[in-house]
């Protein structure tokens, strides 16, 4: 009688230890959303199940707050709420977004509209080093600070997301919010399996900082794909990006703009790179300007006007911190375009050639549901 007593409340404390609140399904004591919208400012850690949401205004991941997405959720901006002002999801410096998707239950920020230029996109602000004066600037995406002296900040983790029809024009017309920004975001965050799919301005932008990236595809965004500015430094790898026929640049990459030998020099590592051009003789593969340098190589590209269009250049062309090598360019008009002045004899050097490059390794793309195809 004892032993069978002693089972029971066994057993019983062992039901009440699963019976979870729905609270704690996601197996910790953080809160999940309730309701169907994500907005506003998230002030405290938070959870959202697996499912069908919209994102409604400006939301904000505030510092000390971690937003965990799981995976095989999408957002979805609906028209009335893109009619009615900015929509986009931002973190704050100290904030975290966790994303983590899979290749067969990835995480998807829409537009009911299906109109590029609808919403906002991602933003990320790290405390990573930029190169700009004092160290720290306000980001032109979403008005927050960004910038620091901690390369290793954590972010959070982005894996498998993809985020459609962003790239709406910014207060003012002067600028367009992205797909993805990240500012001065350090390379404690994770980002791996990212898609940004029919933009209105840049796919990926890198505000310095030193996060890592790899499998990113850009398709059908209008304007640059891959674009870093303010001394960004990390890792790219495997890169794949088909362009509509008002394409912009594969790449667009500066040091600083005001400033072209402004410390740390924009010098990020490139590699495995695949992109289809728009068809357009004026533009090219790679726009190099003011001042920065890089590694790149393993590309493979076709459809360009030019391979690489160099502006503001000359110190990283002469001293070899500005190259790309073991690459297959197939051109319109030329391998290169000289927009500098200065000793540039055999400009065409910045690429070293080779016909059997084989670029980006498309495997991770098609495994799984995660890529949408143009």
């Amino acid at each position: 009688m004892k032993t069978n007593f002693l089972k029971f409340i066994a057993l019983a404390a062992l039901t009440f230890t699963f019976g979870c609140s729905s609270d704690e399904s996601n197996g910790t004591n953080v809160p999940n959303l309730e309701g169907s919208v994500l907005q506003g400012n998230i002030t405290t850690d938070l959870n959202v199940p697996s499912g069908n949401y919209n994102l409604k205004g400006v939301v904000v991941v505030k510092a000390g707050a971690t937003l965990t997405i799981e995976a095989g959720t999408t957002f979805t901006v609906s028209t009335a709420d893109q009619a009615a002002g900015t929509n986009y999801l931002q973190v704050e410096q100290g904030g975290k977004l966790i994303a983590n998707g899979t290749s067969s239950s990835p995480i998807v920020f829409t537009a009911q509209s299906q109109q590029i230029g609808a919403w906002g996109g991602i933003i990320i602000n790290g405390k990573a080093r930029i190169n700009v004066a004092g160290g720290t600037e306000i980001a032109e995406a979403g008005g927050l600070i960004y910038g620091g002296n901690d390369d290793a900040d954590n972010s959070g983790s982005l894996k498998y997301v993809r985020v459609e029809y962003a790239g709406a024009a910014i207060t003012g017309g002067t600028a367009e919010y992205n797909a993805f920004s990240f500012f001065g975001v350090g390379s404690g965050t994770v980002l791996e399996n990212l898609q940004a799919y029919k933009g209105a301005d840049d796919a990926f932008e890198f505000f310095g900082g030193s996060v890592n990236a790899t499998n990113l595809a850009a398709f059908g965004c209008e304007d640059d794909n891959i674009d870093w500015d303010r001394g960004y430094r990390g890792n790219l790898s495997n890169i794949w990006i088909i362009q509509p026929a008002n394409g912009d640049f594969g790449f667009e990459c500066s040091n600083l703009p005001v400033e072209f030998n402004s410390s740390p020099r924009a010098n990020p590592t490139v590699t495995n790179v695949t992109i289809t051009g728009s068809g357009n003789a004026n533009k090219a593969a790679f726009n190099f300007k003011e001042g920065t340098a890089g590694n790149i190589s393993n590309v493979k590209v076709t459809n360009v006007g030019y391979g690489v269009d160099l502006r503001n250049q000359l110190g990283q062309f002469q001293d070899g911190s500005l190259k790309i090598n073991n690459a297959s360019i197939s051109f319109i008009t030329a391998l290169t375009r000289n927009g500098i002045s200065g000793d540039t004899t055999n400009i065409d050097s910045i690429v070293s050639v080779n016909a059997g490059a084989v670029g980006a390794n498309t495997a991770p793309f098609t495994s799984g549901t995660w890529l949408k195809t143009l």
